[in-house]
């Protein structure tokens, strides 16, 4: 397979000698096969002519030298030229279609005069009136191209080489891919560099000082030369048939191959007419001649290129709709796929027309149309190519370092860890001589097999599509700018063309699109990488408590506004340079920001404290996304932060918006620490000693517990009796968490507690409320309605305090 991607096949010799012997049959035969008395005519019209132009050029050489002996200055002016026949129009008007019609009719009629004057102009270049010239310019050039197929041959065998261990046939990366396509693509390049220097080599060592032999044969390698580069280097590395493993295109083995096969014959035809066509008109052919030769001649490429398309229109459907392995290909995409057949047999039919009249009326610009989108567009896939290998390289560099770093760090937690253990084990005398470390190496190799298919946190090359894309849109609107510039379109800023505009607009505008997506995917990266939430969602912080818990990072709290201030900033830029464009001045615009800015600043002094006042809370770090705090009366978790306001979810669900120009005070429930203290209601007989005794170890057995242990900062501890009711003793205990946790330990605690006292006997008090009749009136005495009253009285003073619980619950 390598093999057949450096040698040059049988067949390609094969079509060398078909090439030359066709181009020297043709000159042959249109040498001898017109008539006598044509042949004569011509050439009688055509020394008539030379001789009125040696005159007319003999007397102006005369009266130049005599001038210059004379010493006096002669200043030659040229006509100015027509200005028809100057400009390139995209477009023809009806005189000019007419026009155009009678002079190709013309040109027509004369073609037999054409074809008998080639048989004149040949015998003209000859030193001796024959053509054996002909013969020698073949023979040199064939001899030279041979000899440089040997050095060739000799050359890709070295490189064949070199090369072979580069080749992967389970290739996935696409660094690699492009890399070594475009290494292939380079050493084709030299050797075909090399062929063509032996061949000229060659060349000049038979050179026999004839101009038009040189001219011969120079044209007949640069022919063949360019049909390589065309073929091998360009069209063999972008459709890889004999590569499959770093084909980047959607395409298989035999699609590759046959579409590489048509397209080789495309372009072998569509080289040797163009050849042939600037051969002649070097060697003197008519200039009529010569244009109606390459209407001719790009008719037939236009019409091979477009059987090329109609028969590879499946090809060039799968070409452009590439593969999509994670489902269904975009909606733009697939209408582009659907439509590049019509529109490519569209451009031939119109780009032939216009390059016909153009020839026809002897404008500029009519020779390239045809070839135009293969001339602009093989040099752009050659620098994306390019591009797209740095930017590949670039961010696997990155990602190498990045998994480095992480491996790094983890093999010192490692190492950490297993010196911890070795010294606990010491400690407990059971180390022996095979408990030694690791060395780095092999706690290396462990991590990586343990690791490389389990990443928790894997390289994200987030700008990485923002760069390829940038890329890919500049350098399609540069090359569709080029095309437009090969169709006659003047796209200088001077002129202000509205078609270049529309190009920078589009250009500008993608660009901010993708700068916008990427700002947007980095920031919510940040976000989930700093532990925030993307998500608005209402957030329970206390499950029904009044304290919250802990929230986001500052990162990730300051983050959603950059995003604002970035993608506010980029639309402005954006619009200035689209208005830009358009022809608007945008100087003045500026000057008039100022006024409107200072204007505003007068009637939103409002809107200017609030933004402010958020600017110096948010610096001051006085609150993050999701903390709970208390601003006022208010009180709830951050659940949204713009410029001018933020919003608290309070915990019964109340959505409230606050101005940061209306803070006063503000009170942060969620940081560094939270102090939980909670009651306990025992009966007086209860040993308030022995209650301290067993808080502090089940304190202790809390810590050591692996669910609820890390989450204590401060062990659970007695604080002995806090006060005294009538029917009980409270004495209270605490403990600290980190915001947030003291929800889950107080269950925690609350139900050890319970379970610990009533191991050991000690008993809750109930609440009771002991009422006192007066008069030593006993309950049997007492009517319903002092009943009810007595009642009453009892339960206002069990919800009183329950009463006053739920009130601060509720704040």
């Amino acid at each position: 397979m390598i093999e057949s991607v450096f040698r040059i096949s049988h067949p390609t010799l094969r079509h060398l000698q078909i090439l030359a012997l066709a181009f020297c049959i043709g000159l042959l035969i249109s040498a001898f096969a017109l008539p006598a008395n044509a042949q004569r005519q011509i050439l009688a019209e055509s020394v008539n002519g030379e001789q009125s132009n040696g005159e007319k050029q003999g007397s102006l050489n005369g009266f130049l030298e005599q001038a210059r002996e004379d010493g006096s200055t002669v200043i030659i002016i040229k006509p100015a030229e027509d200005s028809a026949a100057a400009e390139m129009p995209m477009s023809m008007s009806g005189s000019r279609l007419l026009e155009a019609r009678a002079k190709f009719r013309t040109m027509l009629m004369n073609s037999a005069t054409f074809i008998s004057r080639i048989d004149d102009i040949l015998k003209e270049s000859s030193p001796n009136g024959t053509l054996n010239w002909l013969l020698i310019a073949a023979a040199t050039s064939i001899s030279g191209l041979v000899a440089g197929y040997f050095v060739f041959r000799a050359c890709s065998q070295w490189m064949r080489r070199l090369f072979a261990s580069a080749y992967n046939p389970n290739e996935t990366k696409r660094s690699r891919k492009v890399g070594y396509l475009l290494g292939q693509a380079g050493s084709m390049a030299i050797s075909t560099a090399i062929m063509f220097g032996v061949a000229v080599l060659v060349a000049v060592i038979f050179d026999t000082g004839h101009e038009p032999t040189r001219l011969t044969i120079w044209r007949i390698i640069t022919a063949y030369t360019i049909y390589r580069v065309l073929r091998h280097v360009i069209f063999f590395n972008f459709l890889a048939p004999d590569t499959p493993a770093h084909r980047l295109i959607n395409l298989s083995d035999e699609e590759a191959g046959r579409l590489y096969r048509d397209w080789s014959l495309v372009l072998m035809v569509g080289v040797f007419i163009i050849g042939f066509c600037r051969w002649m008109q070097q060697l003197g052919l008519s200039d009529d001649a010569h244009r109606l030769a390459f209407i001719i001649g790009m008719f037939i490429c236009a019409v091979m290129l477009a059987i090329l398309a109609i028969s590879h229109r499946r090809e060039l459907f799968k070409i452009i709709l590439g593969s999509h392995q994670t489902g269904k290909p975009p909606a733009w995409r697939l209408f582009v796929a659907k439509s590049v057949l019509p529109v490519v047999l569209i451009y031939l039919a119109f780009a032939w027309f216009q390059s016909s009249v153009r020839l026809t009326l002897g404008l500029e610009g009519g020779y390239l149309l045809v070839a135009a989108p293969i001339i602009v567009f093989v040099p752009a896939i050659f620098a994306y190519g390019v591009v797209i290998l740095v930017i590949e390289l670039i961010y696997e560099r990155r990602a190498s370092r990045f998994r480095r770093e992480r491996v790094l760090q983890a093999l010192k937690e490692s190492r950490q860890a297993r010196m911890e253990d070795k010294k606990a084990r010491e400690a407990a005398a059971t180390a022996n001589e095979d408990d030694d470390l690791l060395s780095d190496h092999e706690e290396m190799i462990i991590y990586k097999s343990d690791h490389d298919h389990d990443d928790p946190k894997p390289y994200k090359p987030i700008f990485k599509v923002f760069f390829e894309q940038a890329v890919l849109a500049t350098i399609l609107i540069v090359s569709i700018g080029e095309l437009a510039r090969l169709w006659g379109l003047d796209l200088g800023r001077t002129g202000g063309h509205p078609f270049a505009a529309a190009l920078d607009i589009f250009l500008v505008g993608f660009i901010a699109f993708l700068m916008y997506r990427a700002v947007n995917f980095y920031i919510d990266a940040k976000i989930i990488e700093e532990g925030g939430s993307l998500e608005s969602a209402p957030t329970n912080p206390g499950e029904g408590d009044s304290e919250g818990g802990v929230g986001q990072s500052r990162l990730a709290t300051l983050l959603p506004i950059f995003r604002n201030v970035i993608i506010i900033t980029l639309a402005i830029v954006a619009s200035m340079i689209i208005l830009a464009n358009l022809g608007v001045d945008v100087g003045p615009l500026f000057a008039g920001a100022g006024v409107v800015g200072l204007a505003i600043g007068f009637g939103a002094q409002t809107l200017i404290r609030d933004i402010f006042s958020g600017a110096f809370f948010l610096v001051d770090d006085a609150f993050r996304k999701g903390e709970y705090i208390e601003v006022g009366t208010i009180k709830g978790v951050v659940e949204k932060i713009s410029i001018r306001s933020f919003q608290l979810r309070h915990h019964l669900g109340a959505l409230h918006t606050v101005p940061f120009g209306e803070i006063h005070q503000l009170t942060n429930y969620s940081r560094d620490w939270v102090m939980m203290k909670l009651p306990l209601r025992v009966t007086y007989d209860t040993d308030v000693e022995k209650v301290r005794k067993l808080i502090k170890k089940l304190g202790q057995d809390l810590l050591q517990d692996p669910a609820v242990g890390p989450l204590f900062i401060q062990q659970l501890k007695s604080q002995g009796v806090y006060s005294m009711e009538d029917s009980a003793m409270i004495i209270r205990v605490k403990f600290m968490t980190k915001p947030g946790d003291q929800f889950v330990t107080r269950k925690v605690v609350y139900a050890a507690v319970r379970k610990l006292f009533e191991a050991e006997g000690i008993k809750f008090a109930h609440r009771e409320v002991t009422v006192r009749l007066a008069d030593g009136k006993k309950t049997e005495d007492l009517s319903y309605a002092e009943k009810e009253a007595v009642a009453g009285s009892v339960r206002s003073a069990i919800d009183e305090p329950e009463a006053q619980k739920q009130n601060q619950t509720v704040r």
